[in-house]
């Protein structure tokens, strides 16, 4: 992977029993996400199966994404989830050519 930008697609399969407080959970993770100076955008949206959710993230460098792992929102956030998903969820990494 170059340096730059990094974009991320995150897919997320929460548990159907659960999958209202895993959704606020995640809009909490994001406004807070919002908030860091290395984050350009991050997304929460629902694709064809309503059981499959995406989160697509922009960072300004793959520093500012490692950083961002360490915030407490994120760690809090990963470990309230960590039951509530029926899968781990999928990183899926990505650089502009």
């Amino acid at each position: 992977m170059s340096g730059g930008p990094l974009y991320l697609v995150a897919v997320i399969k929460p548990r159907m029993d659960v999958a209202d407080a895993v959704a606020e959970r995640l809009r909490i993770m994001r406004d807070a996400t919002r908030e860091e100076p290395g984050n350009v955008y991050m997304e929460l949206v629902e694709g064809d199966e309503p059981d499959t959710w995406f989160m697509f993230e922009k960072f300004t460098s793959r520093e500012a994404w490692n950083e961002h792992m360490t915030l407490p929102h994120v760690i809090d956030g990963n470990a309230f989830l960590a039951d509530k998903l029926r899968e781990p969820t999928e990183l899926r990494f990505y650089t502009e050519k």
